[in-house]
């Protein structure tokens, strides 16, 4: 199989000026990250065997910016056998910088960087990160840093629409947390007029989610996002 352009494209892309994050991920290390993203990537397009180092390199950039919002998100998570509330939610957080007054329709709202948080009111028990950008790739790789914390996300369903956008829903099981259902939604500028849009939503409801649910209003999502 020879890797799509578009997908080539975004796994090469070099995060030049991207203000990376202090925190490091700590289940796995840059090496070990690298030699399994060689590995899956070469499993998955073998014709691209000799940029997989260069492609592995710049994604771990990418998760190492996103680092801050994977410990933002997982630190609003509930502890288990609680429930999501506001407002001990936005006192546990990590890393978020709170608006003194929160935004209309929200709880509270702030940012980590430049990714908006909101957090729901009762009786939603929901939180949201949000980024967008004229003409810019989506600088961050969400699922693979919580991988890399030891966190792997399960899914439950892919909505894709060309290698440029998608929705997955995973089921996150946490050490120490709730699970909870995620909602990743992500398209990127094919354009350098149009703007790149991701889309982090997490559902401590505890409400099931299955691939029947998600395809119950005729949306049509599959097991797993095309390769």
């Amino acid at each position: 199989m020879r890797i799509g352009g578009a997908a080539l494209a975004t796994g090469l892309v070099m995060m030049a000026g991207l203000a990376f994050a202090q925190t490091t991920p700590a289940a796995e290390s840059q090496s070990a990250y690298v030699t399994r993203c060689k590995r899956e990537t070469v499993a998955k397009w073998p014709s691209a065997r000799a940029q997989a180092e260069s492609m592995c390199q710049a994604n771990w950039e990418m998760i190492v910016a996103t680092g801050p919002l994977a410990d933002a998100l997982l630190s609003l998570a509930p502890p288990t056998g609680t429930a999501y509330e506001p407002t001990s939610a936005r006192a546990r957080a990590v890393g978020v910088r709170w608006m003194a007054r929160a935004s209309r329709g929200h709880a509270a709202t702030g940012r980590v960087g430049d990714v908006s948080v909101m957090l729901s009111p009762p009786p939603a028990q929901r939180v949201e990160l949000g980024w967008f950008q004229a003409g810019a790739p989506i600088p961050y790789m969400f699922e693979e840093a919580l991988r890399v914390r030891g966190v792997r996300p399960a899914m439950i369903g892919c909505m894709a629409f060309g290698p440029a956008e998608s929705t997955s829903v995973y089921r996150v099981a946490a050490p120490g947390k709730a699970p909870f259902v995620l909602t990743v939604a992500r398209r990127e500028a094919a354009l350098g007029s149009q703007t790149s849009t991701l889309s982090i939503a997490a559902d401590f409801s505890g409400q099931p989610v299955t691939l029947a649910t998600l395809r119950r209003d005729g949306s049509e999502f599959a097991a797993s996002c095309p390769s």
